[in-house]
């Protein structure tokens, strides 16, 4: 048996009682498990409530490969983030970085500590405040720190910003890349804190601009990834706030 801490990245019903859920743990990285007969037991003490998404909890499992499913022995609800329905901003956004981070880490099948920490310590952070407008893409932009494509800043005075290498360059290129206001935006929350990120100025269409053109970079760089669903959602919440 292992013990671990981990978030929860999404479930699934099976059959009529039964959850399948998927976390990203500290201690083996990303797993699934079944949690049989959840959904019609009364008495069990691990609850259907604690795996919404990004839930972080503390578990004891077994200890099995990534591609078998385990079991989930023990679990107790260390921070369920959702939980807080007040700022109407922050479901969708949680929502939305969920279904990213569903897509990036089902190939992390070993032990990151860092992205862990990462995950653990902006995360929290994003439940104890209210600006919210830039975090998304100060958040995206570092996590490809921890998962192996972060933009290569050495030359990052140059005028374009090659998203398929990844790299800035005084030469038009081919492919899709970044350039004149919206280079210097995407620089200015490359080359800072996160509070310091979310002081950023920009409006709703760069805004908009610039979170496209991250997952666009995340489509060049992660075989498989896709434009999150939610997304479509989320946008639609900033147009009203």
């Amino acid at each position: 048996m292992i013990k671990t801490e981990a978030f929860v990245l999404g479930s699934l019903k099976y059959k009529d009682s039964s959850l399948i859920v998927h976390v990203f743990s500290e201690v083996l990285g990303f797993r699934s498990y079944i949690l049989k007969g959840i959904l019609t037991s009364k008495r069990g003490k691990i609850k259907p409530s604690y795996f919404q998404p990004l839930t972080q909890l503390k578990l004891i499992v077994t200890d099995t490969k990534q591609d078998q499913l385990g079991y989930i022995k023990e679990c107790s609800l260390q921070n369920s983030l959702l939980q807080d329905h007040s700022d109407p901003l922050k479901g969708p956004m949680l929502l939305f970085l969920c279904e990213v981070l569903a897509s990036v880490l089902k190939e992390e099948n070993d032990p990151n500590p860092g992205l862990y920490t990462y995950l653990k310590t902006t995360l929290n952070w994003l439940e104890n405040t209210n600006k919210l407008a830039n975090f998304h893409l100060k958040f995206l932009l570092d996590l490809t720190r921890f998962i192996g494509f972060y933009p290569n800043t050495s030359q990052n005075e140059a005028a374009y910003f090659d998203l398929e290498s990844g790299c800035y360059s005084d030469l038009f290129p081919r492919g899709k890349n970044i350039q004149g206001s919206l280079l210097l935006l995407f620089n200015s929350l490359l080359g800072t804190n996160f509070e310091e990120a979310l002081k950023i100025a920009i409006n709703k269409s760069q805004r908009t601009e610039i979170l496209h053109t991250i997952l666009s970079y995340y489509t060049f760089h992660l075989q498989g990834f896709k434009h999150p669903k939610s997304l479509k959602v989320l946008h639609e919440i900033f147009e009203l706030y």
